[in-house]
């Protein structure tokens, strides 16, 4: 056995950011995931309630938490010491920022525990921050056992703001989903997330006007600019999806000929994964992404897609009409990417990374 884990985790208030944690008990650890009682997301209309996958039942720790909903500025209302002194870790990972509060609150109690514990980071851009975030993550940095970084990028920014621990690519892992096909003989495009500026959404519908008919867009998730993209590209179909929940994805899949993520890099922002291209290959569906951020590293780490630069609508209309006229492609793309994502991207590949982090952790100690 591993030993007791404390894991702190606004994301695994869902279960569906949960399977890591499963696959650690499998490893050997005996994990505590703390989440928040209650929280609120884009996607959802309300606050959703804390949910556990079966096998976590007994391991999650539902804690009320002020400012919901704010991944960087919640608070647990609760003493952490005391919940440390009751469950004795032998370890900790804070599924949280190293710039957040939720990991300066449980960060600090764990080092005057003398538990060692890592962080995560998926942040790929170095953008201004206020001197109460920096002044955090200057805190968190000098304490933490180890930095799990989500991508390469990630590992070389966290870099560079001198933490003492060590820093280690732990990629996001995905549960591979089999689609429900269920395509109509229309080459159909897919899209997933919020429809906003950032993400490129309307050049992704201007390709789609560009590519003459014969062609639908399934753009799956809403935003500000569903009102203009439903009515923007005349003689494209165009289909909607506001409320697919997320263990339903893999009928949204199963209807997509190709899933495109047009993210544009905004001063502040760059695409930090794509989280719908792995689960899009994982479902056997090729990709198309802008060079924004992350988005290059994932296509190129599975071999399941295509990039063009971002921005360009007509380099988009290309890629676009090569997938639909070549059927052998998009497949060899599909298969390539599904069994990339199985190996690279898994649950399994996610939790050894990160267990990898812990034990040399433990070795260290939680001051070496």
């Amino acid at each position: 056995m591993r030993g007791r884990l404390l894991v702190v985790s606004h994301a695994a208030v869902l279960p569906a950011n949960q399977p890591v944690y499963a696959e650690l008990m499998r490893l050997g650890w005996e994990p505590t995931v703390v989440v928040p009682a209650r929280w609120r997301h884009v996607y959802s209309p309300g606050p959703v309630g804390a949910a556990a996958l079966p096998e976590l039942e007994t391991c999650l720790r539902p804690i009320p938490v002020a400012f919901a909903g704010r991944p960087q500025r919640h608070v647990y209302r609760t003493r952490p010491g005391r919940l440390l002194r009751r469950l004795r870790p032998v370890a900790a990972f804070l599924e949280e920022e190293p710039f957040s509060i939720p990991a300066l609150q449980w960060g600090l109690s764990l080092h005057r525990a003398g538990v060692p514990f890592g962080i995560h980071t998926w942040e790929n851009l170095d953008r201004p921050f206020p001197a109460p975030a920096r002044a955090i993550r200057r805190v968190v940095l000098d304490r933490a056992s180890f930095v799990a970084a989500r991508s390469p990028a990630a590992a070389a920014l966290v870099r560079r703001f001198g933490p003492r621990g060590e820093v280690g690519v732990a990629r996001h892992g995905v549960v591979p989903q089999e689609a429900i096909a269920t395509k109509n003989g229309t080459f159909t495009v897919g899209y997933a997330g919020r429809l906003v500026e950032q993400k490129g959404v309307n050049d992704l519908v201007e390709a789609a006007a560009r590519l003459g008919g014969g062609v639908r867009l399934l753009l799956v998730g809403d935003g500000p600019l569903r009102a203009g993209v439903e009515t923007r590209a005349p003689g494209v179909e165009i289909e909607v999806l506001d409320d697919m929940s997320h263990e339903r994805m893999h009928e949204a899949y199963g209807r997509m000929d190709v899933l495109v993520l047009p993210s544009r890099t905004t001063p502040h922002w760059a695409e930090q994964f794509g989280r719908v291209l792995v689960e899009a290959m994982a479902c056997g569906v090729p990709v198309i992404g802008s060079d924004s951020g992350e988005i290059p590293w994932v296509i190129r780490e599975t071999g399941g897609g295509v990039v063009f630069p971002e921005g360009d609508i007509e380099a988009l209309r290309s890629a676009l009409e090569r997938l639909r006229e070549d059927g052998g492609e998009r497949d060899l793309l599909a298969r390539t990417g599904r069994a990339a994502v199985e190996s690279r991207f898994g649950i399994r590949a996610a939790a050894e990374a990160l267990d990898a982090l812990l034990v040399r952790a433990i070795e260290r100690g939680a001051h070496g």
